[in-house]
């Protein structure tokens, strides 16, 4: 007869327990590759092929983005109430559900209005499956052994930032973008199967049930409004990149194929850096990997902005892989060390609530290109708001006692 299953993470799990680890941790990064690849990374690819068709503008088509942000942002607190009453697996079921919907609204849509919607019902899926849930559902199953294992999933993420936009040129390309709808609609489905069958709840979700009180502290320090601010900048960037970054390099003279391969190998450097960033932690420290990845992100937004070939090729595309990712990675690890593995999860699902104001950027960049025929303004602008935020970081304090909250 086999052992029962431990009701907390031990130090030397069963191997029945740790084949359920591995699982779950592999369907939180297969959800997070999948989300981040076509919801994220590919959705400005698809947009500018139905803008093309039915000749919208570039804010309207940024507002479509805009959309998905705000959707997601807005749905980012819903996992720490429905993983409390229906639990992970229906969570992330759900959001891979709805993520499917709104794939097949967008098949059909063919005004920028009923675009919003079509982004609007897949950022909110995305909301469900990604982040906050895979950090509850991961760290309840990972315990001490988490640090490693949210590097390797934040590495499945710059995955998809990589596959993302490549995949949707090649499918927009071959099969038209109601065809590409149609068929990340399919994936959609899938994945939902395969969440349904993986997922399992922790051990310990009994234990952490509840709304935890300290994040309504932490929102008053100055370590949480300094992470809130990398986090809600750093989407502001990469939001605004993927969508604004096929229609100013195609301006600038690129071919479509080329500025997708710019995007994607951006992501594949992210996906490097998390990969290995999340054993490095451990040496380098949360906050010195925090201050490097802004600087470097800002570097990447000013080479973007200059649209040549060695400046993108040489420094947009390692810079802001590497700093956008970096930033995620030590901006998650650092909640934990500050705040506790509990309260960090209610921290983090309400920084992504906050982050609702990258909406503004791809929207705002559409304007701007709109206004001045370039959007390179919109990317000398965020790049000048990193700098000070670089400076911010280095004035975070250590926690107090780093070893009752360290996760690596």
């Amino acid at each position: 007869m086999r052992a029962p299953l431990p009701t907390t993470p031990a130090k030397t799990p069963s191997d029945q327990f740790r084949h359920r680890e591995r699982a779950v941790f592999i369907a939180c990064s297969l959800a997070l590759f999948f989300g981040q690849g076509v919801v994220f990374a590919g959705l400005g690819v698809a947009l500018q092929a139905m803008a093309a068709e039915g000749g919208w503008s570039a804010g309207e088509a940024g507002a479509a983005f805009t959309a998905m942000i705000v959707a997601a942002c807005i749905a980012a607190t819903l996992p720490v109430w429905s993983i409390g009453r229906f639990g992970g697996r229906r969570t992330m079921t759900a959001g891979a559900l709805l993520m499917a919907t709104g794939f097949l609204v967008a098949a059909r849509a063919e005004t920028p209005a009923l675009a919003c919607l079509a982004t609007a019902l897949a950022g909110g899926g995305f909301s469900l499956l990604a982040n906050t849930p895979a950090f509850t559902m991961i760290s309840g199953w990972s315990g001490d052994r988490a640090g490693p294992r949210f590097g390797l999933y934040l590495t499945a993420g710059a995955l998809g930032n990589a596959v993302g936009p490549i995949a949707a040129q090649a499918a927009t390309a071959a099969l038209g973008w109601r065809g590409y709808w149609y068929g990340t609609a399919a994936l959609a489905l899938l994945l939902a199967a395969v969440l349904h069958s993986l997922l399992r709840e922790p051990p310990a979700r009994a234990a952490n049930a509840g709304a935890p009180r300290q994040p309504l502290r932490a929102l008053r320090s100055y370590a949480y409004g300094v992470m809130a601010c990398a986090m809600i900048l750093t989407q502001t960037a990469l939001m605004t990149v993927f969508s604004a970054a096929p229609g100013h390099l195609s301006t600038a003279g690129w071919a479509a194929g080329a500025s997708a391969a710019a995007l994607g190998a951006q992501g594949m450097f992210g996906a490097a850096a998390t990969a290995i960033g999340g054993f490095l932690l451990a040496r380098t420290g949360t906050r010195a990997m925090l201050i490097a990845a802004l600087a470097a992100q800002a570097v990447g937004l000013v080479a973007l902005a200059l649209a040549t070939r060695p400046a993108v090729t040489l420094l947009f595309v390692p810079a802001f892989g590497l700093g956008t990712a970096l930033v995620t990675l030590a901006v998650t690890v650092m909640l934990v060390e500050h705040f506790g593995r509990r309260a960090g999860t209610a921290g983090l699902a309400l920084i992504w609530t906050l982050a609702g104001a990258a909406s503004a950027g791809p929207w705002a960049a559409g304007l701007i290109a709109d206004a001045t025929g370039s959007y390179a303004p919109a990317l000398w602008a965020l790049a000048a708001s990193l700098l000070p935020l670089t400076v911010a970081s280095a004035l975070i304090r250590r926690p107090a006692d780093p070893s009752a909250n360290a996760i690596i």
